[in-house]
């Protein structure tokens, strides 16, 4: 695995990287390979940007509200955030979940501005729905999380980041956190580890209504103080790869319970399928809140997330098997896809024939 890491690196895809594997709790695996500046090796406890693979924290928060009935899977988005309209007014907490919510992709993202949070939950809220909820499915990188995090909020009365800290993370003993206060991050210096861009691009439409990729160097943004700072539930967890890998241990009973064993199960059960994705242009399963089809031959029950062109977390049941990378390169999309899926081969690989009847063909 590091070998396969430090080759990825050499052609430039990353600078560093942490790994962390682990099977029935016991950890095989705990490295970083690479420097986050010159002369500067980067360590297994520097705090990386998770990107969406902290998505799934935000998902079981919910879920520990809805196993205590505080709320329900299919409650309307409405019932919790004021001025939710413009034919949303349908749209419920499980469509957002599988993001089938039917508002738009990235109309409202403000994640890249320093904007209030309540000035943007506002403007999503009035944004037009772009479908019915429930009819079309295109996955929603930011608003629908930040959705999400106002519902707890609502219901709970602690903010995300909040409750995330002593709800999902004190549990734990994770130090990671939804977002790093400026304060934390001059205490921290080198320990934060900066993401770089490694030829990310992104998609344009054009004015004939075709699609163009482009540069995007959101490092430009991402790596500013505020934006650290931001606690978007989304897209700013940061941490180190060992504190995901301890949150889906804990998901698979080998570690400090967060919800019911049964709960993990449908939360990683498909909830929708057979609907093409207006983002990825293909159909594609989803679980609540995680992926449950994911490249480079997992297991055929594995769940978990991955971050934008960077970073992947999941865990496989069947094997009682947790893996984590977080890279700070944002590669191109299909050279980051393929990233992953070799790395997630390579997991597979080294634990041998036991591994092989649980996984999908690569």
């Amino acid at each position: 695995m590091l070998e396969l890491l430090e080759r990825q690196r050499v052609d430039d895809l990353h600078d560093c990287a942490q790994v962390y594997v682990s099977l029935a709790g016991e950890t095989l695996l705990d490295a970083a390979i690479g420097e986050t500046r010159p002369g500067r090796a980067l360590r297994t406890d520097d705090v990386m940007l998770w990107y969406s693979s902290g998505k799934p924290l935000t998902t079981v928060a919910v879920l520990q509200l809805w196993e205590q009935g505080r709320l329900g899977l299919d409650d309307r988005i409405a019932q919790y955030v004021d001025g939710w309209a413009n034919g949303k007014e349908a749209c419920t907490i499980r469509q957002v979940l599988i993001h089938t919510g039917g508002f738009p992709m990235y109309g409202s993202n403000d994640f890249d501005t320093d904007l209030d949070s309540a000035e943007v939950l506002a403007r999503i809220a009035a944004t037009p729905a772009a479908w019915e909820p429930g009819t079309k499915a295109g996955y929603h990188p930011v608003t629908g999380w930040k959705v999400l995090g106002a519902v707890v909020e609502a219901v709970d009365g602690r903010p995300i980041e909040t409750y995330l800290r002593d709800e999902i993370l004190a549990p734990l003993g994770a130090s990671s956190s939804l977002g790093v206060s400026r304060e934390r991050q001059l205490e921290l210096g080198d320990a934060l580890v900066p993401v770089a861009w490694k030829g990310h691009r992104f998609p344009v439409v054009e004015d004939d209504g075709g699609l163009r990729m482009v540069p995007y160097r959101i490092d430009k943004v991402h790596n500013e103080p505020w934006h650290v700072a931001k606690a978007e539930p989304g897209a700013a967890m940061r941490g180190p790869a060992r504190d995901l890998g301890t949150f889906y241990e804990a998901l698979l009973g080998f570690g400090p319970p967060l919800i019911e064993t049964r709960t993990v199960e449908v939360m990683g059960a498909v909830h929708r399928h057979d609907l093409q994705d207006a983002v990825f242009g293909f159909a594609t399963p989803w679980g609540l809140g995680v992926t449950v089809d994911l490249s480079g031959g997992a297991g055929r029950r594995a769940f978990g997330h991955g971050g934008m062109a960077s970073s992947r977390g999941f865990a496989d049941p069947d094997l009682g098997l947790v893996a984590v990378v977080v890279c700070n390169g944002l590669a191109n999309p299909i050279a980051a896809e393929q990233r992953l899926a070799d790395i997630t081969d390579t997991v597979y690989c080294t634990l041998g024939e036991p591994a092989a009847r649980f996984r999908r063909p690569r």
